[in-house]
């Protein structure tokens, strides 16, 4: 009879599973079990001829503890009394608030669109949420910005009412 596996299995390595498998199965029959609680089991025999060191027998009245006026002695106690330091008052001062930030302007609500250039005077497209605005340089937008400067790769704005400036990026067309 020929046993089907799904994969084929080398017969070398078939071999060593099987002599691996026969070597363990003698060695664990040859493993005796006593139901005797009084017999002790034999110690191995020494290799190199001497004889094992005898093993010597555990006082068990060393296992006690010690009573000290009925009390059981702490193991962990520390030996010297040493009261403990007495704690420090440390005071603590609340920080100061920090200082106010300058006040900065909103970021631009505005988006390129375009420019038309007419001769010396360009002129950009603006879109602000719904509204569209055409405007160069030295004109003031909303009543807030005023365009200070309109370059080919950014326009200036200066925000009026704190005086900061602000650069918008224009990307060139491609």
């Amino acid at each position: 009879m020929k046993v089907s596996l799904p994969r084929e299995i080398p017969r070398r390595a078939a071999l060593v599973v099987v002599a691996l498998a026969l070597i363990a199965s003698v060695v664990a029959g040859r493993e005796e079990f006593s139901s005797d609680p009084q017999a002790a089991p034999e110690p191995a025999p020494a290799t190199n001829g001497a004889t094992p060191p005898a093993i010597p027998d555990l006082d068990l009245d060393k296992l006690n503890r010690s009573l000290k006026n009925n009390r059981i002695t702490d193991l962990f106690a520390s030996k010297a009394a040493v009261p403990p330091p007495p704690p420090v008052a440390v005071a603590i001062t609340p920080l100061p608030p920090p200082p106010p930030a300058p006040p900065a302007a909103p970021p631009l609500p505005f988006r390129y669109f375009g420019k038309w250039i007419d001769g010396d005077r360009t002129v950009v497209f603006l879109w602000n949420a719904s509204e569209g605005h055409s405007v160069a340089a030295g004109d003031t937008v909303e009543g807030t910005y005023r365009i200070e400067a309109v370059t080919d790769s950014a326009i200036d704005f200066v925000y009026l009412p704190l005086g900061s400036k602000q650069t918008l990026p224009i990307s060139k067309p491609e």
